[in-house]
């Protein structure tokens, strides 16, 4: 037996045994009110236990039914018949077990004369017990019900948040998906203009790069956050390919604590707004410009911001709007709102250097396995 069933076995012992004392407890106080002779205590104890114990096997029964009974094994109608014909053959059953037990043991303790027969002593008890028997039976058949009906609403509560949580995880991979691609595109064009222009040392730089990139893509498919000191280490191996491309028009910084770094985020979360700040703040200007990453705790929350310098975002843009730059950020704003709900935010506009400023805010979650800061971009790097 297992310590889950035997635990059950005690309780039901402990709950068929709670009439027993209080009935005892009854009969003793009547006969001290009364001054009379009370029962011998050896048949009140034997006749106590053979009227309630008898329930102890029998609850399991009706708790079976009960269940039988809201399942779909089998047919309604058939089930449902079978059902009543259990209750039926069990009520039968515990109430033939009572009427000989309670005999017998009267007949031990002498408090039933011999002459009284188990027929004589059935026929007076339908008369005085069978129809409390139904009433208690009735009541363990509604508290097995409720048990089940909780039972089947937890059930249900957890299979709809299983699904719930198996949807959101699919339209998180689905937006990840959407994402990986569209820098993978630009890291191999950025490949394809130094090999046209033969710059073969900086193209295998890149290559190498870009190894590094598609090898960290791959391994981290299936991964829904990651630390960000991991985020940030993809960021700068991708700058350092932008690098290459854009030489001296591309001035970034990355400005994080090591309490920051610790944190978890969404896989990816920073990259768009990356490339978004490359796209639309830097290349657009001959002279380039400049990119910020930075990071910091506060409070529950962790703060992120990507910033550039360059003609900003204008007067028209929306994130709803169906733009290739729209369709990016709102990709984003998706998948913070799927990940956080309204404990996350992400809010784009206009920077202090009249460029663009892009800030994430989402609790802060630390991630025990990363190293201190120093030690997690030597690993990241590495």
């Amino acid at each position: 037996m297992t310590p889950r069933l035997l635990l059950r076995f005690w309780i039901l012992i402990g709950v068929w045994t709670l009439p027993i004392i209080l009935g005892m407890a009854g009969h003793l106080f009547g006969g001290l009110m009364m001054g009379g002779d009370s029962m011998p205590a050896s048949h009140l104890i034997g006749h106590s236990v053979a009227m309630w114990w008898v329930w102890i096997p029998a609850t399991p029964i009706i708790f079976w039914l009960q269940r039988l009974w809201t399942s779909n094994t089998t047919p309604a109608l058939q089930r449902r018949i079978g059902v009543i014909g259990g209750h039926i053959l069990t009520i039968g059953a515990l109430f033939l077990v009572q009427s000989w037990s309670t005999l017998v043991v009267g007949h031990i303790t002498g408090h039933v004369s011999p002459e009284i027969t188990w027929l004589m002593n059935f026929t007076q008890l339908v008369v005085n017990l069978l129809l409390y028997d139904v009433f208690i039976y009735l009541g363990v058949m509604a508290v097995a019900a409720g048990i089940d009906y909780a039972r089947r609403y937890r059930d249900r509560d957890l299979r709809a948040s299983q699904l719930e949580t198996q949807l959101e995880r699919a339209r998180m991979h689905s937006l990840q998906a959407q994402l990986q691609p569209h820098f993978l595109f630009n890291a191999l064009n950025t490949i394809a203009m130094l090999v046209r222009r033969d710059r073969k040392n900086e193209a295998i730089d890149v290559v190498v790069g870009f190894g590094e990139l598609l090898r960290y893509v791959l391994n981290e498919s299936g991964t829904l956050d990651v630390s960000l000191a991991e985020e940030l280490g993809f960021a700068r191996r991708y700058l350092d390919i932008e690098r290459v491309r854009l030489g001296d028009r591309l001035r970034a910084t990355i400005d994080t604590d090591p309490e920051a770094e610790a944190a978890l985020v969404p896989n990816l979360l920073l990259q768009p707004l990356v490339e978004n700040a490359l796209k639309h703040g830097i290349v657009v200007r001959p002279e380039g410009g400049s990119l910020r990453i930075a990071a910091k705790r506060e409070g529950a929350l962790l703060r992120l911001e990507v910033e550039d310098d360059g003609p900003g975002l204008g007067a028209r843009f929306s994130l709803d709007d169906q733009s290739p730059r729209g369709i990016g950020l709102r990709n984003l704003r998706d998948r913070i709102d799927l990940f956080f709900g309204r404990t996350g935010t992400f809010a784009i506009g206009p920077g202090s250097n009249g460029g663009t400023l892009a800030v994430i805010r989402i609790p802060y979650r630390a991630d025990r396995r990363v190293a201190p800061a120093a030690e997690a971009r030597e690993l990241v790097a590495g």
